[in-house]
C-alpha cells in the first residue's frame, strides 16, 4: 500500500519554550518539487490553548513572565496522570493525524523534559495509525530516549541531521529529493509564527548552511519582509572549523546593511587557539547585535576574558555554555571567571528553570567555584535563569538592555521579581555597635572577596575606627572599614617610605558582591567613611598591579601619593589618599 506522502512535524509539550524548528524548515524547502508535503503539530500550542492565555503586551513584564514560565512548568510537568495526557493526545494529536493523515510523523526533541511527552505521543500514534513511520530527530544525550517507541532514531540537528533525515525520506518514498545547500532555501511560512508566545517573532539559522553571504542576506531579508522577522538568533556549526572569525565573515553582507528594526544574537565557538576576529564588536552592536552565545569546544578551550570585557561594556549579553561545563576536567580558573563576573559572563550552562545539580553534594556545581557561596545568599535566583532558550533571552535583552537585565532575580516560589541596586540602605557603625551575626557576615565578605590575607581580620575589625556596609533584601552586599594600622604595619611603612602614619586610618577590607559590581556601592561606602573620618586621614594600599582598583580609586577622587616596594608581597605597592586629604605642600611624605 503506498505510504501518504505528507510529512508531519510534531513538537511534544517543553517547559523550555523552543524557537520555530529550522530543521523542518529547511526539510520543508527541500520539499519543494518532489510531491511530498510538510505539516506541522505544535503540541505546545494546544496545551498552552487549553490552559494558558497569553497576553503578549506584558511579556515584557518581569512579574508576569514569571508567572507565565511557572504555569508553563506546572502545565507539562511530567508524570503527569496518564489518562489525562491519553485524552490530550486524542483531542490534539489525533485530530492533526486525522486531518493531515501523515506517511510519517517526525518528533523534534530539544530538551529532556520533551523526552517523555514525545514517547507517549509516538506510542499513541503507533498503536492508532500503525502504517505511519514514527522517526525523533534528538539534540539531546543519546541514551535518553527509548528506541522502541520510533521507527528510526537520529540523534544530532543541524546539517548532519538534516542530512540523515533527507537519506531516510528518500528511502520510505522513493522519490527526488534536494540536499544541497546552493539550491534550498529553508521555508517558515507553515510554522504558526503569529500563534508563538513572544511580542516579536524570531528564528534560528544556521548561517554555514548558506553558500554565501550574499545568498544569506537575501534569506534573511525575506523573513523580514514576507513573515515579518524581527530579530535572529545565529547558530554555529562544530564541523566548520575557526568558527567564530568565519560565523563572523558569513554575515558581513548582512552586517553591511545595518536594519535598524532587526536585532539578532550569535554563536560563536571557544577553542584551544586564540580567537581571532577583526571585526569591531562596536559596529556588530550598532548593526543589532545584542547578544554571544560563547560555546566551550575541547578540554583546552581558552575563554577570551578580553573579548567578554569588550563586549559587555558596549551592551552585549555574554551566555557561556559547553558539554562538559563543571563537570570532569573543567578548567578550575576558567569556571571560577565564569560564576564569579555576573557583569561581565552574564549567563552561562543551560538556562533553564532549575539549576545543574550534583547528586551527591546536593547543591548546583557551579558553587564550589562561587567565591561568595559561604555569605548570606541573595532571595531568589538570576532571572535568566527563567529563560528556557536563548530566543526569549535575546528578546528580553533587547527591550530591557543588559544591565537592566542583569540586575533582575526572580523568586518562583514567593512569585516576586527584586531589582538589584533599587532600595540599597548604607550603615556607618562603631565596632561595638554592630548588630548580632553582622561582623561574623563581613568577616565572611572579607575572605570571599579574596585580595587581603585573612589572618587578622576579625581583631582589626574589632578594633577598627568605623565600619562601613551596605544591605538590601536582608543581606549585606558590600562593605568597608577604615581601621587603625597595626604598629608593626606602621613602623614597616615608615622604614619603606619615609613616612609616619601613626594618626592616620587605613581603608580596607572592601567588598562588593559580583552582583553589586559597577553599581557603585563600593564608591558610596567609601564616600561615606571619608566623611566621617573626623579629624583623621585617610590612606588606603594598592599593589601596582591592580589596575582595576586604581581605576576605581581614580573615579573616586583619591591620588596616589607615593609607591614603596613590599619584600612581604615580592611587588611594588601604592598609597593612596583621598584628594582633599593631600596636602599641598607634601608634607605627608616628610
Amino acid at each position: 500500500m503506498e505510504i501518504s506522502r505528507t510529512i508531519l512535524f510534531i513538537y511534544p509539550p517543553a517547559t523550555s519554550y523552543p524557537l520555530p524548528c529550522w530543521e523542518a524548515a529547511v526539510v520543508a524547502g527541500s520539499l519543494s518539487g518532489s510531491g511530498l508535503e510538510s505539516a506541522y503539530y505544535d503540541a505546545n500550542l494546544d496545551l498552552h490553548g487549553a490552559d494558558l492565555i497569553f497576553e503578549k503586551e506584558k511579556f515584557y513584564d518581569p512579574l508576569y513572565f514569571l508567572s507565565l514560565r511557572c504555569k508553563i512548568k506546572q502545565a507539562q510537568a511530567f508524570p503527569v496522570p496518564l489518562p489525562s495526557f491519553a485524552r490530550f493526545c486524542e483531542q490534539g494529536l489525533g485530530k492533526e493525524m486525522t486531518r493531515h493523515d501523515p506517511g510519517t510523523a517526525i518528533f523534534l526533541v530539544s530538551f529532556p523534559d520533551q523526552v517523555l511527552g514525545a514517547q507517549i505521543m509516538a506510542g499513541f500514534i503507533k498503536s492508532r495509525y500503525p502504517k505511519v513511520q514514527v522517526v525523533a530527530m534528538a539534540s539531546i544525550a543519546p541514551d535518553s530516549l527509548d528506541g522502541a517507541c520510533f521507527d528510526r532514531l537520529i540523534w544530532n540537528t543541524g546539517p548532519q541531521g538534516v542530512a540523515s533525515l533527507m537519506d531516510f525520506l528518500r528511502k520510505i518514498h522513493g522519490t527526488a529529493i534536494d540536499s544541497g545547500s546552493q539550491t534550498i532555501l529553508p521555508d517558515f511560512k507553515g510554522m504558526f509564527l503569529d500563534r508563538y508566545p513572544t511580542p516579536e517573532k524570531i528564528l534560528l539559522v544556521y548561517p554555514f548552511f548558506f553558500k554565501d553571504s550574499v545568498v544569506l542576506s537575501r534569506f534573511l531579508e525575506d523573513q523580514v519582509t514576507s513573515l515579518g522577522v524581527q530579530g535572529f538568533v545565529f547558530a554555529s556549526d562544530p564541523l566548520v572549523p575557526g568558527g567564530s572569525t568565519d560565523m563572523i565573515r558569513h554575515l558581513d553582507h548582512w552586517f553591511s546593511l545595518k536594519q535598524p528594526a532587526v536585532f539578532f544574537g550569535m554563536a560563536l565557538q571557544i577553542g584551544a587557539e586564540p580567537m581571532e576576529v577583526e571585526h569591531n564588536f562596536s559596529d556588530l552592536f550598532s548593526s543589532g547585535l545584542r547578544l554571544i552565545h560563547w560555546e566551550i569546544h575541547g578540554e583546552n578551550a581558552r575563554i577570551p576574558e578580553k573579548r567578554l570585557w569588550e563586549t559587555s561594556k558596549l551592551g552585549i549579553w555574554n551566555h557561556i555554555s559547553g558539554p562538559r561545563l563543571f563537570q570532569g576536567k573543567a578548567d578550575k580558573a576558567q569556571m571560577k571567571f565564569i560564576v564569579n563576573n555576573p557583569n561581565i559572563v552574564h549567563s552561562f550552562g543551560e538556562t533553564a528553570l532549575g539549576q545543574i545539580k550534583n547528586e551527591e553534594a546536593g547543591f548546583p556545581v557551579s558553587e564550589k567555584f562561587m567565591a561568595y557561596a559561604r555569605v548570606a545568599p541573595l532571595p531568589g535566583i538570576a532571572f535568566w535563569k527563567l529563560f528556557g532558550d536563548l530566543s526569549c533571552l535575546l528578546l528580553y535583552v533587547n527591550r530591557l538592555t543588559k544591565t537592566a537585565l542583569t540586575c533582575l532575580r526572580a523568586d518562583p516560589q514567593a512569585q516576586s521579581v527584586i531589582t538589584l541596586g533599587s532600595q540599597v540602605v548604607y550603615f556607618y557603625q562603631l565596632p561595638k555597635d554592630l548588630p548580632l551575626g553582622v561582623l561574623d557576615e563581613i568577616c565572611k565578605m572579607v575572605e570571599a572577596g579574596g585580595s587581603v590575607d585573612i589572618t587578622h581580620v576579625r581583631s582589626n575589625l574589632e578594633r577598627a575606627y568605623l565600619i562601613g556596609y551596605a544591605m538590601e533584601n536582608g543581606v549585606i552586599i558590600g562593605n568597608s572599614s577604615l581601621k587603625h594600622p597595626r604598629q608593626a604595619f606602621i613602623q614597616r611603612l615608615k622604614q619603606m617610605t619615609n613616612v609616619d602614619f601613626t594618626y592616620f586610618v587605613e581603608r580596607g577590607y572592601t567588598s562588593v558582591r559580583p552582583e553589586y559590581r559597577a553599581m557603585g556601592v563600593g564608591a558610596k561606602l567609601l564616600e561615606g567613611l571619608t566623611k566621617r573620618a573626623g579629624g583623621r586621614k585617610v590612606f588606603s594600599i594598592i599593589s601596582e598591579d591592580n589596575l582595576a582598583t586604581q581605576k576605581i580609586a581614580l573615579r573616586n577622587k583619591t591620588k596616589k601619593i607615593l609607591t614603596y616596594f613590599s619584600d612581604k608581597l615580592n611587588k611594588e605597592m601604592g598609597v593612596w589618599m583621598p584628594e582633599h586629604m593631600i596636602d599641598p605642600q607634601g608634607d605627608e611624605k616628610k
